[in-house]
Order: C-alpha cells, then structure tokens, then sequence
C-alpha cells in the first residue's frame, strides 16, 4: 500500500541546522510545484534525495502560509494551479526557497489536473504540510498581488460579523450617502423613507365606467370623484382593477355624470397605510370579525343566545319582566315577532290563532315541579301538563268535655300546626279530648314568596 508522506530534502535539513547554529540565518521560502513522476507513482524516500522533481509540470508562487494553532512549528502551503493550466497527472510536490533550493517533497496521490479542452473548468488547489525545527527561523515571500482567495478560505475569513460588525437587535443597516460602503446601523423607526406621489385628472364621460391610466398604475392608488374618495375592494365595490389590464385600468362601481372630475392619487401617503373603518358601515366593513371579538373578549349573537337560550323560564325580584323576557302568562304572541321563541315552543303551550300567535305558558300563581320524564315518581304525567291541587285546609270535627258534658263542635285549624294543647288523643286527663277528622278544602300549600315568572324570547 502506498504511503504519501511529506520529507525534507538534505537541503532543507541543512537549512534549518545552520539556521538552529545561526540566529541570523532565516529559511525564506518562496515558491511551490507539482509534476506527474515522469508518468510513474513516486516514492518518496528517492524524491527527497534529489535536488527537484522528477517531471516539474507547475511552478508558481506560494498563495498562502499558515501555522496550525495548536503547533506553531507545523505549516501548511498552499499552492493554487489555475484554470489555464492543465493536461497532465499531479503525482508529486515540492517548496523551494528563494534561492531556488528544493526544501520539502510530498508524494501526492494521483489527480488528474484537466485542461480547458476537457471541458471542466476550475482552480486547482495543492497543499502541503511540514514541520520545522523553530518556526522562528522560516519566513515564506508571498505576493499580495498575487494571492488566489480559494472557496474555503473565504468562508473561513469572511462571515457576516467581519463584513457588517456593530449594530444592536432590532436595528437596520440604512445608506448614510450615496458613496459605496457608507453605510450605519439604525432603529427601524429612525429609518426616513421619500416616496413621490404621483396624481393623475380625468374628466368622465357620460355612462362612463373605465378609466384607462395615462400617468399613474394601480398600484397603491386612490381614486377621488370630485373631491371624495372612492374605496377599492369587495365590500364597497366602488371601484375595481380592470381584469384585462390590472396595472393601467379601473373600471368604476357605477356611472356618474358626464363632467365629473376624477382624480388618481398614486402613493398617496394615506393610501399606504391600512383602510380604516367606515362609520357609516357600523363595522360592517371589520375584516374579520371573529378575531376582532376575540381580542376585545365579547360573545357574538348566537354565542350570547345559548347563554340563555329562548323558552328558558327565570323568576325575578320585580314587577315587570327584563329586556328580552316575557311574562309566563298564557298570552298570545305574535310568531314573527317571536320567532325563535317560537321555534323553541312550538304550540305546546297552545296554538293561539294557529297562524299569526301562539300561546306561552301560563306559570302565574303555580308551583313549578319537574317532569317525571320516564322516573316513575308521578307516573303518566305528560310534558307541560298541569295537575290539581291534592289536599288542603283542614277541617277539625273536634269532640271534648266540659264539666264531664260531651259536646260536639267542628273548629277550622290553620296550616301551620295544631296547638298542642288541643290535640293529646292519648290522654283523657288533658283540658280537651279532641278527636280530628280530616276533610279536602281549596288549597294546601308550604310557605312561599311570590316572583315573576318570565321566558326567554
């Protein structure tokens, strides 16, 4: 297997003793070639014992000269074959001093370097690495003139910090002048920007409705009928691009009298900005409505509905019902009137003229209880039903002594309770021996407070 390997020549060794011996002594090395081996692999052991190359095919000035950052005596040399130059296998290397004494060789894998009649056209870079005894003591004569800005080193150089150094976050890079490179680092808003306004008058015919521009384009224009502007655009249709020439044509939303002066206004400054809100339009004319309501955290319509949806039944604290409520009193009302009431209800609650009204529930004076609805616990009850009273006041058929005498006497006893007085069946001792027997009257009821009973339209 074939090692590529770089080698000081006996010279180059010698050099760098005498410049060790010497401090006055400096290695300046200058130059660097390639050659093909004379068509053959060359070994690198015999490449150094001699005094040049086997077959010399490039010789040029040395492009560049680095150290490597962690070893100051390592160097790397660069030469660059340009585009010209061509037509042979590179299959060695070599750095010359100024006196053209052979320094350092390398064998290089083969490498084909083309000519412009093959077709491939491009620089060809060779590099070479060695080592030296005192990076001191070497010095390399590099043309400034002549140096090649390879592909890699201008992206190992230049970067956008070297370029365009300075400036803050959020800052722009603005023309200060006219001259190249007069440039500065600025806040966005401290950026002035001239725009020329352009305007351009026509005189309408009658029934007209194209304007074909003579001066001004569609671009960032605003069109004025005697003196008020017209807008653009979907939602007023005032005036529009002219599909068959968009840049140098409106056609108008309507036709105007004949005499009337139009004026367009390009890059009018009020034009470059957002169209505002018509107030006329009472937002109308919002773009999007959704997003507008959620950034000012309302409900639309049909959100707030289903906060309290029509047909739902509240009771209030007052008299007379609030704003979108009506009293639950059997009235009849009108379908158009209360449509979505309507929709709700239907004519369950009564068909009212069964084409122009319908009829609301009548909750006045009544306890509201819930439907069974398939429980069991009021079994055959029908949805909106209304079912009778069950019990009431009681009737006392009371029997009690005086003075050992029975006498009978029937006494009404109030909801609230008996006095306990008069009811000890139990004891004969007591003051009064009261037998109750029970009769249904008109009403029973638990205590209560009387609220407005009112449904949702």
């Amino acid at each position: 297997m074939t090692t590529y390997r770089t080698l000081h020549t006996p010279a180059g060794l010698a050099m760098m003793a005498a410049a060790q011996a010497n401090p006055a002594a400096i290695i300046n090395l200058v130059e660097m070639a390639v050659g093909d081996g004379n068509g053959n692999p060359v070994d690198p052991d015999v490449l150094a014992a001699g005094t040049g190359l086997v077959r010399e095919r490039y010789r040029a000035a040395i492009n560049s000269a680095t150290q490597h950052p962690g070893e100051p005596n390592r160097w790397t040399v660069e030469l660059v074959i340009p585009v010209s130059v061509g037509g042979f296998v590179m299959r060695e290397a070599g750095v010359f001093d100024s006196n053209g004494t052979l320094f350092a060789v390398a064998n290089l894998p083969d490498a084909q370097k083309p000519a412009e009649a093959d077709g491939a056209y491009s620089d060809t870079v060779v590099r070479m690495e060695f080592l030296v005894t005192n990076a001191e003591d070497v010095t390399f004569l590099i043309d400034p003139s002549a140096i090649v800005a390879t592909r890699t080193w201008i992206m190992n150089n230049f970067t956008s910090a070297q370029l365009l150094p300075g400036g803050n976050t959020g800052q722009v890079l603005t023309k200060q002048s006219n001259a190249d490179g007069d440039v500065d680092w600025e806040d966005p808003d401290a950026a002035n920007v001239t725009v020329d306004m352009i305007e351009e008058r026509q005189t309408l015919a009658a029934d007209q409705t194209q304007i074909d521009l003579a001066v001004c384009t569609t671009r960032g224009l605003a069109v004025y009928i005697e003196g008020v502007r017209i807008n653009q655009g979907p939602l007023a249709a005032e005036w529009e691009k002219n599909p068959a020439d968009e840049d140098a044509s409106i056609i108008l939303g309507k036709s105007w009298p004949a005499g009337t002066k139009v004026l367009m206004a390009q890059n009018e400054p009020s034009n470059m900005a957002s169209p505002p809100l018509e107030r006329d339009r009472n937002l109308a004319d919002v773009p999007d409505k959704d997003a507008a309501r959620n950034h000012l955290g309302v409900y639309s319509k049909e959100e707030s509905d289903l906060l309290a949806p029509a047909g739902q039944v509240a009771y209030f604290a007052t008299p007379t019902p609030p704003n979108g409520w009506l009293k639950a009193n059997g009235a009849l009302v009108s379908r158009v009137a209360y449509a979505r009431l309507f929709a709700a209800l239907g004519e369950s609650w009564g068909a009212g003229d069964g084409f122009n009204t319908f009829q609301l529930p009548d909750l006045r004076g009544e306890f509201v209880r819930g439907h069974d609805d398939g429980r069991g616990v009021d079994i055959g009850r029908v949805f909106g039903s209304v079912q009778g009273q069950s019990g009431g006041l009681a009737t006392v058929e009371s029997r009690y002594s005086i003075s050992g005498v029975p006498e009978d006497r029937a006494v009404t006893v109030p909801q609230t309770g008996f006095p306990s007085a008069w009811i000890n069946t139990g004891d004969r001792t007591s003051a009064y021996d009261v037998d109750l027997r029970f009769k249904n009257q008109a009403d029973m009821r638990p205590r209560n407070v009387a609220l407005l009973a009112c449904i949702k339209f």
